[in-house]
This record gives C-alpha cells, sequence and structure tokens, in this order.
C-alpha cells in the first residue's frame, strides 16, 4: 500500500485550522500512524513523504505505480466549513473508471464513519458527502491523485479542518487512533474480502485549481541529489537527557546552498531535538555533529535521525535509534 499525506513543506501548508494548525501535519500523523498499524498486519506500506517537505502530485502519483502497489490512498483534512451535523463528514473521491476504487472507498467510508463516529464532536457534514467521482470540464477525474496513477487510487477527506471544533481534537491521540484504525481496517478488509462497502452517491463537476506552492515543488529524476543523508547516528544517556552524535552526507554542499540542520523526531512525529548548521561543510563531506541533553519521554522506545536541505526541507536518508 502506498499512502499520501497531502501537502507539505514551508507553502503548501493545505488548509489552516482556526488554531493555527496547518493540514499537512495531521495528514502526516494519521498517515504515519496507519502505517504502522498496517505494519503490524504483514501489510508493506510506503509513504510519499515521511515529514515536511514539499513534493509535487505527479512525483507522488507515480510512487504507486513505479512500486506496482496495490492501492494508493491520499489523506487529506477538508476546507471550507460546511454546515453543521450529527456526524463526520468524510467524502472519499474515487476513479470514474476503476471498480476497485469504488470498492476501496466504500470500505474507507464505512470504517472510518464508523471509527470517528464514536468521537463526541460537532462535525461538519456537506449534504452530498459520501463515496463519489469529481469530474473536470475535460471529462476526467478532477484531482490529480486520482487522475494521474494507474493504480487504483483514492483521495479521503477525513473531515473539516475549517471547523474549529475539529481542528481542536486533530492531533490529540485519540482522534489520530481513531482515523489510522479506520482506515487500516479498511485496507485490511479491502486486500483480504471482496467486501464493498458503502456504495456511490451521485458524483460532482468541479475544476480544481493549481495546487498551492506548484512553483517550490520540483520533479526529480533518480540520479538528482536534492536532500541530505543521515548515514551514521549514535545515542547515550537515558530519558533525563540523551546526546546524539549523527552524520551526514551532502555532496551538493555549497555556501549557497547545504544541508543546514538535522533532527530527533519520534515515529509519530513528534520533534524533540533540532541541531542548526549554520554554515555549508562542502570541504568536511560526510561531517559530524552533536547534540546534547535531549528530553524524551519514558515510553518512546526509539528515534529517527533525519536531515534538512536547505532549500527543499526535510528528506534524504534517515536512520532509526533504539533509545538506551
Amino acid at each position: 500500500m502506498v499512502l499520501d499525506p497531502g501537502h507539505g513543506g514551508p507553502i503548501d501548508t493545505g488548509a489552516v485550522g482556526s488554531n493555527g494548525l496547518p493540514e499537512k501535519e495531521v495528514n502526516l500523523k494519521v498517515a504515519l500512524a496507519t502505517a504502522s498499524l498496517l505494519e503490524e498486519e504483514g501489510i508493506s506500506t510506503v509513504l510519499t513523504r515521511t515529514a515536511d517537505y514539499p513534493i509535487p502530485i505527479p512525483t507522488r502519483a507515480e510512487y504507486a505505480d513505479l512500486m506496482g502497489a496495490r492501492a494508493l490512498i491520499s489523506i487529506h483534512h477538508n476546507a471550507p466549513a460546511a454546515p453543521a451535523s450529527d456526524v463526520p463528514g468524510i467524502e472519499v473521491f474515487v476513479q470514474q473508471a476503476q471498480s476497485e476504487s469504488a470498492r476501496l472507498g466504500g470500505l474507507l467510508y464505512d470504517r472510518t464513519m464508523a471509527r470517528l463516529g464514536e468521537l463526541d464532536v460537532d462535525w461538519d457534514r456537506a449534504p452530498d458527502a459520501g463515496v463519489m467521482t469529481v469530474i473536470n470540464s475535460d471529462g476526467e477525474d478532477a484531482y490529480g491523485m486520482v487522475r494521474r496513477p494507474a493504480t487504483t487510487s483514492v483521495l479521503l477527506e477525513l473531515g473539516y479542518i475549517a471547523n474549529p471544533a475539529e481542528a481542536a481534537i486533530y492531533l490529540s491521540p485519540r482522534y489520530i487512533e481513531a482515523a489510522s484504525r479506520g482506515v487500516a481496517e479498511a485496507v485490511v478488509a479491502f486486500l483480504n474480502t471482496d467486501g464493498q462497502g458503502a456504495a456511490l452517491v451521485e458524483g460532482r463537476n468541479f475544476d480544481p485549481q493549481s495546487g498551492v506552492g506548484k512553483d517550490q515543488c520540483i520533479d526529480v529524476t533518480l540520479d538528482e541529489v536534492i536532500y541530505p543523508n543521515v548515514v551514521k547516528a549514535t545515542v547515550s544517556g537515558s530519558e533525563a537527557g540523551y546526546d546524539f552524535s549523527v552524520t551526514v552526507s551532502s555532496p551538493y554542499d555549497t555556501p549557497d546552498r547545504y544541508a543546514d540542520a538535522w533532527r530527533v523526531v519520534g515515529e509519530d512525529g513528534t520533534v524533540y531535538g533540532v541541531r542548526e548548521l549554520v554554515h555549508d561543510h562542502a570541504n568536511e563531506q560526510p561531517f559530524t555533529r552533536s547534540l546534547t541533553g535531549v528530553v524524551i519521554p519514558e515510553s518512546v522506545d526509539s528515534v529517527i535521525i533525519e536531515a534538512r536541505d536547505q532549500t527543499y526541507g526535510w528528506g534524504g536518508g534517515t536512520v532509526v535509534l533504539d533509545l538506551p
């Protein structure tokens, strides 16, 4: 399975809640939690992004096709606000010519509606919400993450971040748990049963605007280096304060553009420490820098070390460390 956490990077934040929460952040947290649940089920899962960096829709869409994935789910949280509702306003957009897309969409709708419906929230919901096609004026699927992949694909809007009541709970553990379990349960049913789930409702006709921050994203070739790689990392200490030593390689390093930070991140996306790098390391590749006294809760067993490109943000090879 390929999971696509919608949006990412400093420009393409997606919608922003009244509490300042950017959609890109909650999309990623739901995707990471879902991937963890699917891996527990023995289902191999890949994310189109694993941190906060920009990546264009054509590249996201190509992942699933290149990998021969069974399906792709693009995860989002909607805006603007819709009318108030007693039930979640989940919408699933599916491929018009793909019966398996409609089946996956129906299962996603049923399972996520059931899980999110257990939460006590003042929801928003569009009058025609459900599983549907959205067709543009050219007669094609309107959204790139549905139109572009040959792989079975859907775009899932789990709710309305424009609704203050929903935005207030979107980073809470109970919401991430409910949303990710709903998605994971739908994927398991899709792969292991012939279940159909909810039927299609009447579709929409819509011409979406070009993606926000399109000029900030880049399509890359496989031999182009755009992110630094973490090649080695060690940790010592205890939950009272961990000391990290990290080696980063950024072969493109110049004074004009270089690897300008690395950080310690939990599997749920929580950032525990950042080591800022204030100059290039063009004559020192790879290079090693330390960060001491990083406080991490005792409940956290492992962390991810990732590096940041000065221009394109977080990305590249990472190292996972088990905490002592």
